[in-house]
């Protein structure tokens, strides 16, 4: 009966102990190069306007990052609720990743943790790994392996939609803020208005894509959007990092 009670009261404190470690839901991401952007000789459609064209995400290159780690999964609206309880959003059931936040309240989500917003490159390692794969899962787009739909999903719902370090959702469901403001590339020739405005650079796809002529560009690991942090959008949430 002692066994019993303390073998109870062992597994008892690592869940407690589980629940207070902020790496508990977290991948780790090693020091390392790893490739950014995107190769234009062999990537791209053949006629797209500018922005899905890709042309802010190039040249293609090696970029180095220090280790760090970073959510498994998008955060959840009953993660959020617990950061600010008198939250009054619309739809949302606690599985399902919080969207229709502002850049400014994800970063305090994250800092009320001791965490933070992954940057844009911290993001598409995360995703992406160390090879050039356009997807998640590889270099063939396949719509049925990640939330591409009409409506938002819990959680881990599609696991082929899994990174090569272990991190969830990062092809579709909904897409990200991260902490980069929206500028060039190193050594990008491309000119845009819209660099160095303070807009914060958005990664990855989102569900309800389904009709939208570019669905797949916009699904590259690699494709980069931008908003206003200000702006509350339907379908933009986030993750966060932490320092390794």
């Amino acid at each position: 009966m002692k066994r019993v009670l303390l073998a109870c009261w062992l597994l008892a404190l690592c869940l407690a102990c589980a629940e207070n470690n902020p790496l508990s839901n977290m991948g780790y991401i090693p020091e390392g190069e790893f490739t950014l952007g995107f190769d234009p000789s062999g990537d791209l459609p053949a006629v797209v306007v500018d922005r899905t064209a890709h042309l802010n995400a190039q040249p293609l290159q090696k970029y180095k990052l220090n280790e760090f780690y970073i959510d498994k999964f998008e955060v959840t609206y009953g993660d959020f609720l617990k950061f600010k309880p008198k939250a009054a959003y619309k739809t949302g059931k606690p599985e399902e990743p919080m969207r229709g936040v502002s850049w400014y309240e994800a970063d305090a989500y994250c800092m009320s943790l001791g965490k933070r917003l992954p940057t844009e490159f911290e993001w598409e390692k995360a995703a992406r790994g160390t090879d050039q794969r356009l997807f998640v899962w590889g270099d063939g787009f396949e719509r049925k392996d990640a939330n591409l739909g009409k409506k938002v999903m819990p959680k881990g719902s599609f696991p082929k939609d899994k990174s090569p370090y272990g991190i969830y959702d990062m092809t579709g469901n909904v897409s990200e803020w991260t902490a980069s403001e929206y500028t060039p590339y190193p050594g990008s020739k491309f000119k845009d208005d819209n660099f160095n405005r303070g807009l914060r650079v958005v990664r990855g796809a989102s569900y309800y894509k389904r009709d939208h002529g570019f669905m797949k560009e916009f699904a590259m690991i690699a494709h980069r959007n931008f908003a206003p942090p200000k702006i509350l959008t339907w379908d933009t949430g986030f993750r966060c990092a932490k320092d390794a």
